[in-house]
C-alpha cells in the first residue's frame, strides 16, 4: 500500500515543475513553441526586477519578444494546437511609457472555442 501512495506523492511533486529563469533556456523554442517558459514564469516574476526596467534592459535579460506594438512587448509562454490553429495559449505582456521604461506586466492565458 505504501508504495502506490510514494508513486502518487512523486508525481504530483514532479508534475508542478517551476525552475530558475535561464536566459538561454527561456529562448529555447521547439516547433514554434518556447519549451521551458511555462517553468520559469514563476521565478521571473517574483524574483527578478522587471517594472523599471529600460526596453533594452529587458531585450538583453529576455530576448526578442514575438510581438511588439508602440506601447507593449509580448513573449509567448505557452501554445497548444488543436490541428492546424492554436486552442490555448499564455503569453507576458509588457508595457512601456514613452521613455520605454516598463510601467506594467501581466499573464494573459485565452481558449479558443
Amino acid at each position: 500500500m505504501k508504495a502506490p501512495l510514494f508513486i502518487i506523492v512523486s508525481l504530483l511533486l514532479f508534475s508542478c515543475s517551476n525552475i530558475p529563469f535561464n536566459r538561454k533556456k527561456w529562448n529555447e523554442i521547439d516547433a514554434g513553441v518556447p519549451y521551458y517558459r511555462k517553468d520559469m514564469l514563476e521565478d521571473l516574476t517574483t524574483n527578478h526586477k522587471l517594472i523599471g526596467l529600460k526596453y533594452p534592459e529587458l531585450i538583453s535579460l529576455l530576448g526578442q519578444a514575438e510581438f511588439r506594438s508602440s506601447d507593449s512587448l509580448i513573449y509567448t509562454i505557452d501554445l497548444h494546437y488543436d490541428v492546424i490553429d492554436p486552442d490555448y495559449g499564455k503569453d507576458l505582456v509588457f508595457t512601456f511609457n514613452k521613455d520605454s521604461i516598463i510601467t506594467s506586466f501581466k499573464i494573459n492565458e485565452w481558449k479558443n472555442k
